[in-house]
């Protein structure tokens, strides 16, 4: 069987495999491993520090297992084991996880903040929108119909070896047609207005590829540069200390918090799984039931005066 997996996977998978299988596994004969000792794996992984000083998350954990898991599964049906040992080794129990995101009045801050940098509309972009950053990197004015109002996310960049790569979307529900709100068309033409004069200068072979967020040179931006430019603007802005992933949480929780279904945000973050989208944003929806409630209870107070 050949297996074919996308770069930026396997690049992930072996990162995974040098840094928490083999050094711990590698001199081991397959016949050995034991559910025992593969048990005794997993609590090591579990409460040995990472690079950052902290143990490893339950849900890193668990994609390690998960990804000798199904190496072992390939040994078993190649006949060179009888049965996959972790088969019987429990994974981590991974804790429901709260997502950081921000607060309206924190985006307004941050957007005043963005005003005259080059990059500024890019985190404005990603907040009204929910794009993930590799989808917002590789869209190009191709797929954005501002007359209507809409863009389409036909690609992600992704980062491998260091090398840029452009990959369609991993699932069919990563392939998505947005709809945009005024405010954010309107943050676009103003864009492509100054991206235009910004051509003029750079010449006509200038970003070919008509990216809507390029960089200076007309290339593809890195994630690196991004990400230092977020953390320059967030601090500018006061914001909390949280990642760039963070806009894409705090689009998803202001639509919540404005009444847009669970099913409709589901299609705009390109979820396969509306169900998914509620577990994340659980506290977000409890919220938004509470603030239903007490509106509900004071109509009532008022009919009833």
């Amino acid at each position: 069987m050949t297996v074919h997996l996308r770069p930026s996977t396997a690049d992930s998978y072996g990162r995974l495999v040098r840094v928490h299988i083999l050094p711990h596994l590698g001199r081991i004969e397959l016949a050995d491993l034991t559910s025992q000792l593969l048990q005794g794996w997993i609590a090591e992984l579990s409460l040995k520090p990472s690079r950052t000083g902290r143990p490893l998350s339950p849900r890193t954990v668990s994609y390690v297992r998960a990804v000798l898991r199904d190496a072992l599964a390939e040994a078993v049906r190649l006949g060179m084991i009888p049965t996959n040992p972790l088969d019987r080794v429990r994974p981590p129990k991974q804790q429901p996880k709260v997502v950081q995101s921000f607060t309206l009045e924190q985006m307004r801050d941050l957007d005043r903040m963005a005003q005259g940098l080059r990059i500024g509309p890019l985190f404005t972009f990603l907040w009204h929108t929910g794009l993930r950053i590799g989808e917002a990197i590789a869209l190009q004015w191709d797929d954005v119909d501002l007359d209507g109002a809409a863009l389409t996310v036909r690609r992600s960049l992704v980062e491998v070896a260091g090398q840029r790569v452009i990959n369609a979307p991993k699932t069919a529900a990563g392939t998505r047609e947005l709809a945009l709100m005024p405010q954010t068309a309107e943050l676009l033409r103003g864009h492509q207005a100054t991206q235009g004069v910004e051509r003029l200068v750079q010449g006509a072979s200038w970003n070919p590829e008509g990216l809507v967020f390029p960089s200076e040179v007309g290339t593809p931006l890195g994630r690196r540069n991004v990400t230092r430019a977020w953390e320059s603007l967030r601090r500018k802005a006061n914001l909390p200390p949280y990642g760039l992933h963070a806009l894409r949480h705090t689009a998803a929780s202001l639509q919540l918090q404005a009444g847009v279904g669970v099913r409709e945000i589901a299609a705009t973050l390109g979820h396969e799984n509306p169900g998914f989208t509620a577990r994340i944003y659980a506290h977000v929806l409890e919220a938004t039931k509470r603030q239903a409630a007490e509106k509900y209870s004071r109509l009532l107070e008022e009919r009833g005066e």
